[in-house]
C-alpha cells in the first residue's frame, strides 16, 4: 500500500515537473504586455532597491517589482488593460504616473525621477504618454474593443480589420463574408506573402484550421478585448508564420458589472435585384440574416475573481432562390442531339466498330471512327442506366421549349450558428494569478434543392477551445507563466438524399449502388455542360490541436 501510494504521489510531482519544464514552450506567444524602466535621483543617477508597484485599475490587481542595481525595473507579463504606476524608495517622495492603457504584446517604457523627501509625500510625475514598441522592433497595428465594435462589418468577422493595417491586402474582399471562417473564409495577403502564411492565435493558443491554415473559431467582435497583427520583425516566442501573426485576446470581467446586446440584420426587401436576374426574368433572390447576442462581465468576489461571458447567434438564411439548369430533351434522351449540334457546328462520331457497342454488345475501339448521321445516336446505344433514369419520374421534362436552360431549381441555403465564450479570471494570492477560458460554436449549413436528384447538403462544425493559464511570481525577478491549452475543430459534410428517393442507383439498374440500404445516388455525374455532381457523399475532416 505504501508503494503504491508513493508511486501516485511521485507520479503527480513528475506531472507538476513535466508542466512547469515545459511552461514556455507551450505558452510561448505572449498574450499580455509588460512595463519597464529607470527609476533616478535628482542627479539623474540610477537608484536601486526602489519599488515599483502597477495597479490594474479595473480589477484591482496589484503587480511590483524592484530596480536593480542599474535602476531598471521590469513588470512582465501583466494583462492588457489600464494601469496606475507609482515609485516608492526610502528618502524619496513616492511618484506617481497617471494611468494608461497597455496594449496587447507592447512593453511601455515610463521612467521616473525622484524628488527629496518623505515616502508618506506623493508628487506627480508628468511626462509623456508611454512610448510604444520602444523596446521591440516588431511592425504592428491595434485593433482594440472600441474598434471592433464601432466599425460596420458585414458578416461580424473581426479578420476583415486586419485589412486596415499596411502592407495587407486582398484580392476577394466578398471572402471575408461568407459567414462561415472555418470552411471557406478569407484571410490577409500580408507583405506579398500567400493567405494561407498567417498564424491565428486565441489567447495565446494555437487558432487555427490546419487544411489551409484558416481561421478556427471566431469569437463576437463583442468579446474582444484587442487584436495585433504583427507583420514585421515578430519576437523569437512567436512562429509558424510568414505573412502575419493576428493575436486575440477576450475580454475579462472587472469590478463592474458590463454588458450589452445586439442585433444585426440584412433583408432583401431593402436590397435591388440582381444584373443577372433581370437578364433572366428571375425574381431577387431572398435573403435573411440575423446576428444576435450579448455579453456580460463583473465581479464574483472584489478584487479577486472575475467572470465574462458572450453569446452570439447567426441566422444567415437564403430562402427559395430559384435559378435554371439542364434537362435532356425528349429528342435528346431518343439520342437525337442534331437541334443542340447543328446550333454549334458539332459533329458526333461513333467510338465502337460497327457493330458493336449495341443491344448490350460491348463496344470495340474503332479504326476509322464514323459519323453519327444528322447527329442522332441510334436508341441500342443508350446506356440502360440512362435510358432509366429519363423514365424515372425523378427526372423532369423541359419547361419550356429551350434546350438549355429548360429546367427550374429552387434552392435555399442556411448558414446558421450558435457560440459563445466563458471566462474567468482569479487573483489567487500577490504571486499567483490564474485564469481559464472555454469557447465553443457550431455551425449549421444545410442546403436544400426543390430537385431531388441533387439532394441535400449539409455542413456542420463543431468548434472547441478552451485553456487554462498559471501565472507564479517567484521572487522579484523570477516568473513562471504556465499555459496548457485545446483547439478542435470538426467538418464534417456531404450530400444525401430524402427517403423519398429511395434506392434509386439499383432501381436505374447499377448493381450494389445502395450499400446498407443508403437512399439515392453514389456518385453519378454528367459533365459537357449539362447536370453534373449527383450522388451522395460525405467527408469528415478532424484537426485537433493543443
Amino acid at each position: 500500500m505504501k508503494k503504491i501510494q508513493s508511486f501516485g504521489l511521485g507520479l503527480v510531482f513528475l506531472t507538476l515537473l513535466a508542466l512547469l519544464c515545459t511552461a514556455n514552450p507551450a505558452g510561448g506567444q505572449d498574450v499580455t504586455a509588460a512595463i519597464t524602466g529607470t527609476v533616478m535621483d535628482p542627479s539623474g543617477a540610477a537608484l536601486a532597491g526602489a519599488t515599483v508597484t502597477a495597479k490594474e485599475t479595473d480589477r484591482g490587481t496589484i503587480w511590483t517589482a524592484q530596480t536593480n542595481e542599474a535602476g531598471i525595473y521590469s513588470l512582465l507579463r501583466i494583462p492588457i488593460g489600464t494601469y496606475e504606476l507609482k515609485a516608492e524608495v526610502k528618502g524619496f517622495k513616492t511618484a506617481v504616473y497617471p494611468s494608461f492603457t497597455l496594449d496587447l504584446n507592447q512593453t511601455a517604457r515610463v521612467d521616473f525621477k525622484m524628488a527629496m523627501g518623505q515616502v508618506s509625500e506623493t508628487i506627480e510625475v508628468s511626462s509623456e504618454a508611454p512610448l510604444l514598441q520602444a523596446d521591440s522592433a516588431a511592425v504592428s497595428t491595434i485593433i482594440d474593443a472600441a474598434t471592433n465594435e464601432a466599425l460596420p462589418l458585414a458578416t461580424r468577422n473581426y479578420v476583415q480589420l486586419t485589412l486596415l493595417s499596411p502592407g495587407a491586402v486582398t484580392p476577394n474582399p466578398s471572402s471575408f463574408n461568407t459567414g462561415d471562417n472555418v470552411g471557406s473564409g478569407g484571410r490577409p495577403f500580408i507583405n506579398g506573402n500567400r493567405e494561407q502564411s498567417n498564424n491565428f492565435l486565441l489567447d495565446g493558443l494555437d487558432n487555427n484550421q490546419v487544411s489551409d491554415n484558416l481561421l478556427g473559431y471566431t469569437p463576437a467582435p463583442d468579446a474582444i478585448q484587442e487584436f495585433n497583427l504583427i507583420t514585421q520583425n515578430a519576437s523569437a516566442e512567436f512562429g509558424n508564420f510568414q505573412g502575419g501573426i493576428v493575436s486575440t485576446t477576450l475580454k475579462s470581467g472587472t469590478n463592474q458589472f458590463h454588458g450589452d446586446v445586439w442585433e444585426f440584420f440584412r433583408n432583401d426587401i431593402l436590397n435591388a435585384n440582381s444584373w443577372q436576374n433581370n437578364l433572366t426574368g428571375l425574381p431577387k433572390n431572398k435573403l435573411r440574416w440575423n446576428m444576435f447576442g450579448g455579453t456580460v462581465g463583473g465581479p464574483i468576489k472584489k478584487n479577486k475573481l472575475f467572470f465574462f461571458f458572450d453569446y452570439q447567434a447567426q441566422r444567415f438564411d437564403h430562402p427559395a432562390s430559384s435559378s435554371f439548369f439542364n434537362v435532356f430533351t425528349a429528342k435528346e434522351r431518343t439520342g437525337d442531339f442534331s437541334e443542340l449540334l447543328l446550333q454549334r457546328g458539332v459533329q458526333l462520331y461513333n467510338p465502337c466498330a460497327a457493330g458493336t457497342g449495341i443491344n448490350g454488345t460491348p463496344c470495340s475501339a474503332a479504326a476509322t471512327r464514323a459519323l453519327f448521321a444528322n447527329n442522332q445516336i441510334p436508341i441500342g446505344m443508350i446506356d440502360p442506366v440512362a435510358q432509366a433514369l429519363f423514365k424515372s419520374s425523378l427526372y423532369p421534362a423541359p419547361i419550356n421549349g429551350n434546350l438549355i436552360n429548360n429546367a427550374v431549381n429552387t434552392r435555399s441555403n442556411n448558414f446558421n450558428s450558435n457560440q459563445y465564450d466563458v471566462k474567468v479570471d482569479y487573483n489567487i494570492s500577490e504571486k499567483d494569478r490564474l485564469y481559464w477560458r472555454y469557447s465553443h460554436a457550431f455551425q449549421k449549413n444545410p442546403t436544400l434543392n426543390t430537385f431531388k436528384l441533387f439532394g441535400t447538403g449539409f455542413s456542420e462544425a463543431p468548434i472547441y477551445s478552451g485553456l487554462i493559464n498559471w501565472t507564479h511570481t517567484i521572487s522579484h525577478n523570477l516568473l513562471n507563466d504556465a499555459r496548457m491549452g485545446v483547439n478542435y475543430v470538426k467538418l464534417h459534410n456531404g450530400t444525401t438524399f430524402e427517403s423519398s428517393v429511395g434506392n434509386l442507383g439499383e432501381t436505374l439498374g447499377i448493381a450494389n449502388s445502395n450499400p446498407a440500404g443508403i437512399p439515392g445516388l453514389l456518385g453519378l455525374g454528367f459533365t459537357g455542360g449539362l447536370v453534373s455532381g449527383l450522388g451522395s457523399s460525405e467527408v469528415t475532416q478532424r484537426f485537433p490541436s493543443t
